[in-house]
């Protein structure tokens, strides 16, 4: 009887997780199709005010209707919110490298924030300037984020992780700092 008990809290748990995910994906393609550019200014249901939509207000919202989280402003402010719970997974290793997709693929779930540094020339520690949430994967196998950049707006993107965003710096074009994915999260 105690095994029995057992099953069906895990299966109660699969198919709750399974209908937040399902409820993750559906929350970021609404707002997808709302076809906001990066930086529109939006009125969230709920909100008096509207939200400049970057990539930290676009997971903020997602986190908020699909987990009840209530995330920080910015995406270092969402890295440190993470890190103080003991939530956050950094990535690389002692040379900085980023893994591939597969290794991604092993650790991340729906809902997870995945993290960049210097995407720009960032004006704290750590350097972190972008933010994204983890979606899992299409029917192709892909892995998806949700969450907003610059040249294409509020949309659904995969996740490539070896290639740099962004970046600053440089002398005459060499030694330039490049935009990388560095962590996740977990909430």
């Amino acid at each position: 009887m105690r095994c029995l008990c057992l099953l069906v809290v895990i299966l109660a748990g699969a198919v709750a997780s399974r209908a937040q995910d399902s409820g993750l994906m559906t929350e970021a393609s609404a707002l997808r199709d709302l076809g906001l550019r990066y930086g529109a200014h939006w009125v969230p249901p709920g909100e008096s005010a509207a939200w400049t939509m970057d990539c930290s207000n676009t997971a903020r919202y997602l986190i908020r209707r699909t987990r009840g989280i209530e995330l920080p402003r910015t995406a270092s402010e969402q890295y440190n919110f993470v890190r103080q719970r003991g939530r956050l997974k950094r990535a690389g290793g002692l040379f900085g490298g980023v893994p591939e997709a597969g290794w991604w693929a092993k650790r991340l779930r729906p809902g997870d924030l995945l993290f960049w540094e210097h995407t720009y020339k960032p004006k704290r520690k750590p350097p972190v300037t972008h933010v994204m949430v983890y979606l899992g994967r299409d029917a192709g196998g892909n892995l998806l984020m949700a969450g907003a950049q610059n040249s294409r707006g509020v949309g659904i993107y995969k996740l490539q992780p070896r290639v740099a965003y962004g970046g600053h710096g440089g002398f005459l074009g060499l030694f330039k700092k490049k935009g990388r994915l560095v962590a996740y999260g977990r909430l």
